[in-house]
């Protein structure tokens, strides 16, 4: 079982996939949720992931988190019926750990239902199924902070235009992403990919509560 990997960032998508090169010359190909992939360092860089392998029929499929919290909450997520590793990852990319675990302990189906492809049928499902599992899902969300709303103005059009691409990448139209994120800004003295995953979770929740 391959439990970590340590390595050189070799490629990196906000689509989730990540590719890591060990000292042993092998590049590793993993899936990831995009709280992973826009915190990661940029291509060269070092970096540690935390990693579940997955097997089904077909194939073994590598899934990486950067924190043991997020791949804790991807392992009480996959032992939901018909909620498979892809299906995880997406709840992950709109909910960060300490989000998952108020939403399964307050049993909020709107907030669950709104993660960009997940129906009400499946959030009824998920909040269902861990009902009983709100106090380990919290035990994996530790200490684990969650991003505020983003303050009124704008941020540099650079920034906007990576964030518009992400949100397209995960399934929605460019002028509902461009709105989302309209007014939202980065925290004073957050820049780059922290910066990024501020305002894609602003604007997710602005897609979640709107559309």
């Amino acid at each position: 079982m391959i439990e970590r990997l340590n390595g050189t960032i070799l490629e990196k998508s906000p689509s989730g996939r990540v590719v890591v090169g060990t000292p042993g010359g092998v590049g590793y190909a993993a899936l990831a949720p995009m709280s992973t992939t826009l915190r990661l360092p940029p291509e060269g860089s070092e970096t540690a992931l935390f990693t579940r392998l997955v097997w089904n029929e077909k194939s073994a499929d590598l899934y990486g988190f950067l924190t043991r919290p997020e791949r804790d909450a991807f392992d009480v997520l996959v032992s939901v019926n018909k909620v498979g590793p892809k299906l995880a990852l997406t709840v992950l990319s709109s909910l960060d750990p300490p989000d998952l675990a108020r939403a399964v302990a307050e049993q909020d189906l709107q907030r669950l239902s709104a993660v960009k492809g997940i129906g009400m049928k499946t959030a009824e499902r998920i909040l269902l199924e861990l009902k009983d599992k709100a106090s380990r899902l919290a035990d994996a969300a530790g200490d684990q902070g969650s991003s505020g709303d983003g303050a009124s103005g704008g941020a540099p059009s650079g920034l906007l235009n990576e964030a518009s691409s992400a949100l397209q990448n995960m399934g929605y139209g460019r002028p509902e992403a461009e709105r989302a994120l309209r007014g939202i800004v980065p925290p004073p003295g957050v820049a780059g990919d922290a910066a990024l995953e501020h305002l894609i979770r602003g604007a997710l929740r602005v897609l979640g509560r709107n559309f």
